[in-house]
């Protein structure tokens, strides 16, 4: 199984955001250095950095309907929306960031259900963690995470190639942008049941502010995403493999004090076309996706 978390994947957020800002927000973030700063007074003794200051880090759990990886839906939720193989996903992801503009992203996530008999412990039948670099330029953002996931008594080793671009300047003070990104996903060692091979994924996610209520800001965006696949990646041909559309909406829980961090929470619905003859093992071809989550960043 390769993963594709059905809310905002925690680490590619980090990847494609934490270069470029000290503070990673649940939803929205910078993802390009201010380079229109001015120069630094040299005659002035420089500021030293505060604790924690190039450190950044968020904490969350997500309430879903379907595990969706790179199409494929992994428990065979199909049509049903939260039914019986609905799911909770729970993560910690942390940046660091250093010096020229790379930055450093790890951290750990799960899924936590009582959907299959056999399990690490309890309720939790995976967990996977993370590290990888990223390294931004302007309003791009390179990256690499390597990954290992322990599930169903084995472990599948991934290596995610991602670049991401920030284009919010390309459309002057609108406040519109794309945000477009495209990933490699390479499993280099897959469990004893699969075969390596990759998906390779681009995405959208425009978004617009709703309201900028001091207690309750709204954001709503609309992620896109469009894979194919190597031969046999999910049990099937190479080609197409899947597409999807969705809305997320953000709301900010920004009447929380500032000293217990930045809260948020999501609600997203999804739907997904997927091709049968790349993803044989879905029960539906077509089917949407709902996801609820709550956010802490610092």
């Amino acid at each position: 199984m390769s993963k594709k978390r059905t809310s905002a994947t925690p680490w590619l957020t980090a990847l494609l955001l934490c270069g470029a800002c000290g503070t990673l927000q649940a939803q929205t973030a910078d993802s390009a250095p201010n380079s229109d700063a001015p120069p630094e007074d040299t005659t002035m003794a420089e500021t030293p950095p505060s604790p924690g200051e190039h450190i950044s880090g968020t904490v969350g759990f997500d309430y879903a309907s379907h595990f969706i990886s790179y199409g494929g839906d992994v428990w065979g939720a199909g049509d049903e929306f939260y039914g019986t193989q609905s799911t909770t996903f729970g993560y910690v992801d942390l940046g660091v960031d250093l010096p020229n503009g790379f930055a450093l992203t790890l951290g750990a996530w799960s899924d936590i259900n009582n959907n299959a008999e056999n399990s690490i412990g309890g309720n939790i039948q995976e967990i996977d963690v993370y590290g990888g670099l990223t390294y931004t330029t302007g309003a791009v953002t390179l990256g690499a995470v390597y990954q290992q996931w322990y599930y169903g008594g084995d472990t599948e080793r991934v290596l995610d190639l991602s670049v991401g671009l920030d284009d919010s300047g390309f459309w002057g003070d609108s406040g519109f942008a794309l945000n477009p990104s495209f990933v490699s996903h390479i499993r280099v060692n897959g469990q004893e049941s699969q075969d390596d091979g990759a998906a390779f994924v681009g995405s959208v996610e425009p978004g617009v502010t709703l309201s900028d209520d001091e207690t309750l800001p709204l954001s709503l965006a609309f992620p896109a995403s469009i894979g194919f696949m190597t031969d046999d990646f999910q049990g099937g041909d190479g080609g197409f493999g899947y597409a999807s559309i969705g809305a997320t909406l953000g709301i900010g829980l920004d009447f929380i004090p500032v000293g217990y961090g930045d809260w948020s929470v999501a609600v997203n619905t999804t739907y997904y076309h997927t091709e049968e003859d790349v993803i044989p093992g879905n029960p539906e071809e077509d089917f949407v996706t709902g996801t609820v989550g709550i956010a802490m960043a610092f």
